[in-house]
């Protein structure tokens, strides 16, 4: 039976990756993963075969990605069917919102959608705001250096500068951007509030489709738009309404470039604080986990220096960014070490393909075969002879690249003075509180296929990035 409300005017285009298109619901408060039609095989898939396809996607983020970020981070899906008719009004609908080189990819006939909580609404406690809710989108990405024997030392450089940073070279000589980000995902990892803030600062600067903001359902800033600036001007002064010192601020003469600066240097104090924010320890499997003293820096970051040598907080133990990063760290190979363990498990599923079933490669995920952790791993390192211990290596990387590719989703909203609520408060620096909520998204899982497709992005991420330090 059909789940979805046909009223056309109640969806709002949210975004969309390779797998799905996700629109929101401003009535239900939901949020709709409409399922992609992925390639002429996908025509030869039964309705149960696609069904069982996306429950194992629910069930993924539900039994392996929630109980190491935490289950107040990760929301749980549910699966429900969709008529053709919704799905051909809502690609109609939603056409004009979505890029040019997506228009050719088509929603699934086959009916089926995840449906979640919508991270952009805060209505379980509407009746406590005032102002606009605001919903920031944070696409944080790989967050630690590899430093591990399995680098070349052709690729030392990969030890001093983070991934992030390298891509952006080839991004540039691909064309897909036209000037490089100051953002570096070492600082926003790092627990140190200049370095944060700094990173914080330079998403707004330069998204790059790993940050957005929505007020109130609607994305009013993701950096596409010329005119962008505006409505984030807009969107922050009325979420920071009856501060004097906005209101005050004389932008006469530079064109509100001040005021601008001052509404940035707020929102990112803001964000910052529902990011310290320890949440519950328990909640995750590294509750006990001190956290690091040390926070990594990378040499083409363009925060201060001196900020990234003085470094010494670390990220606060159950925070969102906490155990997005040690989940990052199941990854205690690098691609570089992991990618002749997938080698050798391709060749052994070759001749015992049904082995593919016997460790549950491609789900279902409900069941102890995709319970990895980090004593675990460390175990398997060690006996890395075996095939089995290959295949738990193979599992912990995938899993560290959902974490390395998910999104922080925080949603906030000023609230009246007096009576609690029943979510977190963060008091701002002139004594505003605001309620807020987050939750981790695009908690998919990754194919066993993906690690060639890393692996090969990683030698022309390399070679861009050693060109380019060359032709300075």
């Amino acid at each position: 039976m059909a789940a979805e409300d046909t009223n056309m005017n109640s969806w709002v285009y949210r975004g969309e990756g390779n797998r799905c298109v996700a629109v929101g619901n401003l009535v239900t408060n939901d949020v709709y993963l409409l399922m992609k039609f992925e390639d002429k095989l996908s025509s030869d898939k039964s309705h149960t075969d696609v069904q069982s396809t996306v429950q194992n996607e629910v069930n993924f983020g539900r039994y392996v990605m929630r109980p190491l970020i935490g289950a107040q981070f990760v929301p749980v899906g549910e699966v429900v069917g969709v008529s053709k008719e919704f799905l051909s009004k809502i690609e109609e609908k939603m056409r004009e919102h979505r890029s040019s080189r997506r228009l050719l990819e088509k929603l699934d006939p086959a009916g089926f959608a995840i449906r979640l909580p919508d991270a952009c609404s805060l209505s379980q406690v509407k009746s406590h705001g005032q102002g606009p809710v605001v919903c920031i989108e944070v696409k944080p990405k790989t967050g630690f250096l590899p430093k591990i024997d399995t680098i070349p030392h052709v690729h030392a450089e990969r030890r001093s500068v983070c991934r992030y940073c390298m891509q952006q070279c080839l991004k540039l000589h691909q064309g897909k951007i036209e000037e490089r980000s100051q953002y570096c995902p070492l600082d926003l990892f790092s627990g140190t509030a200049s370095r944060m803030t700094y990173a914080i600062k330079a998403l707004v600067q330069n998204p790059q489709n790993n940050f957005k903001i929505f007020q109130d359902g609607y994305m009013i800033y993701s950096g596409d738009a010329e005119n962008h600036q505006q409505p984030l001007q807009d969107c922050l002064t009325a979420l920071f309404a009856g501060e004097t010192e906005i209101k005050d601020s004389n932008c006469a003469g530079d064109s509100g470039t001040q005021r601008n600066d001052l509404l940035i240097d707020r929102f990112a104090e803001l964000l910052l604080k529902t990011l310290f924010y320890p949440g519950n320890e328990s909640d995750s499997c590294y509750g006990d986990t001190p956290p690091s003293s040390t926070p990594e820096c990378c040499s083409e970051s363009t925060c201060d220096a001196q900020i990234q040598r003085d470094s010494q907080h670390g990220l606060v133990p159950g925070s969102v960014l906490y155990n997005i990063l040690h989940t990052q760290r199941l990854d205690v190979l690098d691609i570089e070490g992991t990618h002749p363990l997938y080698q050798r498990l391709v060749a052994h599923l070759d001749t015992h393909p049904e082995d593919w079933g016997k460790w549950c490669l491609k789900g279902p995920y409900d069941n102890a075969q995709w319970t990895v952790s980090h004593n675990m791993i460390g175990k398997c390192r060690d006996n890395i002879e075996s095939i089995e211990s290959v295949v738990m290596l193979v599992k912990a990387f995938l899993v560290s690249l959902t974490a390395k590719d998910c999104s922080v989703m925080v949603t906030m909203q000023r609230v009246e003075n007096g009576p609690d609520v029943m979510v977190p408060v963060v008091t701002d620096s002139v004594g505003n509180r605001y309620m807020f909520n987050i939750q981790v998204v695009d908690t998919k899982p990754k194919p066993l296929h993906r690690i060639q497709k890393y692996f090969s992005l990683n030698k022309d991420i390399i070679q861009a990035y050693v060109q380019t330090t060359v032709d300075k």
